[in-house]
């Protein structure tokens, strides 16, 4: 009876160690499987990863594709963190992507998010024997804190000018200009009479001047029409003793031709052209009296010309 019961320990003794030999040998293939189906990536990052840890997620588009395998310093590099991550072969990562520590909420768990990757960019190679590094892109938390420095930089910049604004010696500065300005606004109150009296002077001296140009405008219309009178006249008269200058001229060679000819009787020579030289002397007179009454006019009263304020001279019986 006790032989038989140490066969059948030693039977299911065998028969539990081959099963486990067995699952060992599964299990083995299975994670020398898992390890051909992952790609290895660097990432380096220069800020804090407290909430990071090995076997921490790694997201491609928010999709679980890896996981962390390692975290340390880099040894190249004393302020950069480097991690290797493992993602799955399939995962795109293109050279054009990037990676960012984000984290979970407000559990302060963190995780590596990789993000972008054009349709058309080319894939990111990586191998064992030269491992790929994926930029980095700061987190949310960096930027806010970048940004909060450069507000708390800006604020105390403008506390400071704030400070200096409204330092003793700048108020005491408004203080006068203030007492300034209130005594010269009760200046301004004592003289608004004036002012008043001032702006209507103002508005009756632009309509006189709008008269006085006027007047010049039409003074100046007289004197050219005075002026191509004078023209007129002048030309006249020039050519009244031009005419008379020729005709003279012309009698005097008559005379000559008939004293040479023997003819002696130079009343029948001259009459007719005595005449019309008599009539071109009486025109050019005429015509120098009227030329000297207007220069007489013009000398008694200029005005005239310009402003026309001569009165005329009275009729008879007036």
């Amino acid at each position: 009876m006790e032989s038989k019961v140490d066969y059948t320990l030693t039977g299911l003794f065998l028969l539990l160690f081959s099963s486990g030999l067995i699952a060992f040998a599964f299990w083995l293939g299975k994670y020398n499987d898992n390890i051909n189906a992952y790609t290895h990536y660097k990432v380096y990052l220069t800020e804090s990863v407290a909430g990071l840890a090995p076997e921490a997620s790694v997201k491609f588009h928010g999709v679980d594709m890896g996981k962390v395998e390692s975290i340390r310093i880099n040894p190249n590099n004393s302020e950069e963190v480097e991690l290797v991550v493992k993602m799955k072969k399939e995962t795109p990562i293109k050279t054009d992507s990037f990676a960012t520590l984000k984290f979970y909420g407000i559990t302060g768990l963190a995780y590596i998010e990789i993000e972008g990757g054009a349709k058309e960019s080319p894939l990111l190679l990586s191998n064992e024997k030269n491992i790929a590094t994926i930029p980095t892109s700061p987190s949310l938390i960096k930027r806010l804190d970048e940004s909060l420095s450069n507000v708390a930089s800006k604020l105390s910049r403008s506390l400071d000018r704030a400070d200096l604004l409204f330092s003793d010696a700048n108020i005491h500065n408004v203080s006068k200009s203030l007492e300034s300005l209130r005594s010269l606004t009760k200046h301004m109150d004592s003289y608004q009479e004036q002012i008043k009296l001032l702006l209507t002077q103002g508005i009756a001296l632009e309509n006189n001047a709008s008269r006085t140009l006027e007047s010049i405008n039409d003074a100046a219309q007289s004197a050219k029409q005075t002026s191509d009178v004078l023209q007129r006249k002048l030309t006249t008269t020039l050519q009244s003793v031009e005419t008379t200058s020729k005709q003279s001229h012309a009698l005097i060679q008559k005379i000559e031709s008939a004293i040479d000819r023997g003819d002696y009787n130079l009343q029948t020579i001259t009459a007719p052209t005595l005449n019309e030289l008599n009539t071109l002397i009486e025109q050019s007179k005429i015509l120098t009296q009227e030329m000297g009454a207007t220069l007489q006019t013009f000398q008694q009263s200029p005005s005239d010309i310009l402003l026309k304020k001569s009165k005329p001279k009275p009729g008879p019986g007036e």
